[in-house]
């Protein structure tokens, strides 16, 4: 009887779960580097936020006309200013898995252009709606 051979010296790892050990270490770098960017970000959203409520009343609301808006009111200040730093925590959050590292080449490219770019675009919805509420509260000429 012939013994099946599976090839001699065969790699027995499954290459969808196994990672290199440079794979786990360029992963831990890339979570760390989305972790700065994320806390900076929402240090960044909350003071923005803290200037903002230190300087308008705080039944300001933010202007809004849009198409679903029944009231003409407006949204008010702390739920404006709230929305940046909530989705920074969530995204912040969804890296801080005990696996969040396993990642490879292509995981860790997204991940350093989107981490950044969603970042950056939640501090700039902030300050948009800061200054909003700013210029309604008064502080700002509109």
């Amino acid at each position: 009887m012939v013994a099946k051979n599976d090839g001699a010296g065969a790699d027995k790892r499954d290459p969808d779960t196994e990672f290199t050990e440079q794979d786990l270490l360029l992963g831990r770098k890339a979570s760390k580097f989305v972790d700065i960017i994320c806390i900076i970000s929402f240090v960044v959203s909350i003071l923005v936020a803290i200037f903002v409520f230190m300087n308008v009343p705080l039944d300001t609301r933010m202007p809004y006309d849009g198409k679903y808006d029944r009231s003409g009111s407006g949204i008010p200040m702390p739920i404006a200013l709230v929305m940046s730093p909530i989705f920074i925590v969530i995204f912040w959050r969804t890296g801080k898995k005990p696996d969040a590292h396993h990642m490879r080449k292509g995981s860790r490219i997204g991940l350093y252009i989107l981490g950044p770019a969603l970042m950056a675009v939640s501090v700039y919805f902030q300050f948009v709606f800061a200054e909003g509420i700013l210029v309604e509260g008064g502080y700002l000429a509109g």
